[in-house]
């Protein structure tokens, strides 16, 4: 965990099914992930869903400066609190936190090797 270079992502799927109350949870968390040092990377309201996420009508990715920020992040009081709202809001969601490469994987992938 924590390699050299290597961010945290959070990646979440939803069906949103409180519209008005996910809109409560995006309102907080958005300020609350630029204190954190986390920051939107990708989201989607008409994601494709595939193997246990269809009908997901909501997705985001997260990005943090490492793994490690990505797990305290997600483990912090403040979440904890924040992400009820989003529980409340949504159904049938997932949540996983992983590690993107490192410096010296992107290096390696850039040259050409394995």
């Amino acid at each position: 965990m924590d390699k050299k270079g290597a961010k945290g992502y959070w990646i979440n799927t939803a069906t949103v099914v409180n519209p008005e109350l996910f809109a409560d949870y995006v309102e907080q968390v958005v300020p609350w992930l630029a204190s954190v040092e986390g920051t939107i990377f990708a989201k989607d309201t008409d994601p494709h869903g595939k193997e246990g996420t269809e009908g997901a009508n909501f997705a985001v990715i997260c990005e943090f400066p490492s793994m490690r920020a990505a797990i305290d992040a997600y483990e912090s009081a403040e979440y904890k609190e924040i992400g009820k709202i989003r529980k409340a809001a949504t159904g049938n969601g997932t949540f996983t936190i992983i590690e993107g490469m490192d410096e010296a994987q992107r290096l390696r992938r850039a040259m050409g090797k394995k």
